[in-house]
């Protein structure tokens, strides 16, 4: 197995992004998305490859380490050639600005959740970017293993990268919230994150068509908290008018000019709605929009 050295920090002591790649054609849009990123806010990146096992028989298979380590070097391998043509679809950087990043490579034999989480806790990551194929439903990632799982399993930021989503500037990013005073670390760090990008943070509330006299209480007090413990001058708040949260975000996605969402995943929420709803299998396979999810209770900084 290859891999860069344990919890060594980048060359601008910043938090690393993490790709995880099965070798798809919706996996390399996603690495290229990252890729991307990455040279944007100036950080490195680590490449990696679960190489699971798959069998109809209920027996654990035992492989012999000969074959285990066939395996490993021929993942090595892939992960080698990918990460040069990655480095080769970039465009040469123009004077006066950061080369390409860094990619180092990872793989091992066992769950893709195992090995998010051992390499997040060794080599300093802050994002974990994965791809959606688009061309099934939530239930699964390109990588085999349940949206459910991963995100539930993860203490880690997930951003997941529809098929065929190139990167742009991120000039503004939507941070979905119920007005949740628990939101406000998730908005300190997404707003870190807007810093880096130079990126406008817009605060959503989807709701329905009324706003009684509480939920114009609860906006003041909400948006009040977040002047008094967010430190960045371009947070602004938009309601938006529809009576199921899924609408409201596909409506952000065609009409808010948004380049990036941002959820809290509760493990019970509206994000468990939205990843198992029937909603979210459509979006899942139309939408041109990276999705953030941010686990609860996240204390943590993104990059």
């Amino acid at each position: 197995m290859i891999a860069s050295s344990p919890k060594k920090t980048n060359h601008k002591g910043m938090k690393k992004i993490l790709i995880a790649t099965d070798f798809s054609v919706a996996a390399d849009d996603a690495a290229r998305y990252a890729i991307s990123l990455a040279r944007k806010i100036r950080t490195d990146t680590v490449l990696i490859n679960a190489a699971t096992v798959t069998t109809d028989s209920p027996v654990e298979v035992l492989w012999p380490m000969e074959d285990y380590q066939t395996l490993i070097k021929r993942t090595d391998i892939r992960l080698k050639d990918l990460s040069k043509a990655l480095l080769e679809s970039m465009p040469e950087p123009a004077e006066n600005t950061p080369d390409c990043p860094k990619i180092s490579i990872k793989s091992d034999l066992g769950s893709v959740t195992d090995l998010l989480r051992e390499t997040v806790q060794q080599e300093g990551i802050g994002i974990v970017v994965m791809g959606l194929s688009g061309a099934g439903n939530m239930k699964r990632f390109i990588l085999g293993s349940s949206s459910r799982e991963v995100i539930d399993s993860a203490d880690y930021p997930v951003l997941l990268i529809p098929k065929g989503t190139p990167f742009k500037p991120v000039r503004k990013i939507a941070f979905a919230t119920d007005l949740g005073l628990d939101d406000m670390e998730a908005i300190q760090a997404v707003a870190s994150f807007a810093g880096l990008l130079n990126a406008e943070l817009l605060i959503v509330h989807v709701i329905g068509k009324n706003i009684d006299k509480g939920m114009t209480g609860r906006i003041d007090a909400f948006m009040s908290e977040v002047k008094n413990k967010i430190n960045y001058d371009r947070i602004y708040y938009e309601n938006v008018y529809r009576f199921k949260v899924e609408d409201g975000l596909e409506w952000l996605k065609d009409h808010g000019e948004t380049d990036l969402l941002v959820m809290v995943h509760r493990r019970r929420g509206v994000m468990n709605d939205f990843v198992n709803g029937s909603h979210a299998q459509k979006m899942a396979r139309q939408t041109k929009l990276p999705l953030l999810v941010i686990p609860e209770g996240y204390l943590g900084t993104i990059c």
